[in-house]
């Protein structure tokens, strides 16, 4: 399945600017990265957004495809929904009612937490969702990070995630995959492509998107 190739997003990938919400026009590559992570969401799974954000929408996307969602990020807000609902009211250009919020989280396990301490048992997970995460991160704990996120999925599990490029080059996710055990799901391309997504807002970033297994 294409969905399933690692590879830098394209022009001619899907995109849309809704997500649960209308998106910020600044957020070019989400367009791209949640209609892509749309094709893993799946009502059997037991799933975790890892660093989630606070009124990013991917969580309530899942609360409403998967069968058990957890969320985390190192924000403590996480853990307010008054916060959590002034976020999204602050992000997204609708008026956005709380009570709308809370029907979501009323479905998601929150936590307040770094990806390099997770707060979960081993294998519990069929996906792992890491979106735009990566960048904000030094050397150090992003490996750390990427050992937690396999230790929290099942043995069969998927570890679904994105990054700006090149602020996260494709040398160091080769060695962060050879150095904790994990390898591309399916079909990879690591070349950029002449067409690739490219924000003209934010330095000319690219975003790679990658599914990886447990070797």
């Amino acid at each position: 399945m294409d969905y399933h190739h690692s590879r830098f997003f394209k022009e001619t990938d899907p995109s849309s600017n809704h997500f649960i919400f209308d998106l910020p026009y600044t957020w070019e590559t989400r367009f791209y990265e949640y209609e892509w992570v749309k094709n893993f969401a799946k009502k059997e799974d037991i799933v975790l957004d890892a660093a989630c954000g606070i009124g990013h929408p991917l969580k309530f996307y899942l609360a409403d495809e998967c069968h058990s969602v957890y969320a985390c990020d190192i924000d403590d807000r996480i853990l307010s929904r008054e916060a959590i609902w002034e976020d999204a009211v602050s992000s997204y250009p609708e008026e956005i009612k709380k009570s709308v919020i809370d029907n979501y989280l009323d479905k998601i396990e929150l936590a307040c937490c770094s990806l390099t301490n997770l707060p979960y048992p081993d294998q519990v997970f069929n996906k792992v969702f890491c979106i735009s995460v990566l960048e904000h991160l030094n050397h150090d704990d992003i490996l750390r990070s990427f050992r937690e996120l396999k230790r929290v999925l099942k043995d069969d599990g998927q570890l679904i995630f994105t990054f700006d490029y090149p602020t996260i080059s494709i040398n160091t996710l080769a060695n962060i995959m050879k150095e904790t055990g994990v390898e591309f799901y399916d079909q990879f391309t690591l070349n950029k492509p002449d067409n690739a997504v490219v924000s003209r807002i934010w330095h000319e970033l690219s975003c790679f998107r990658a599914v990886l297994k447990k070797i």
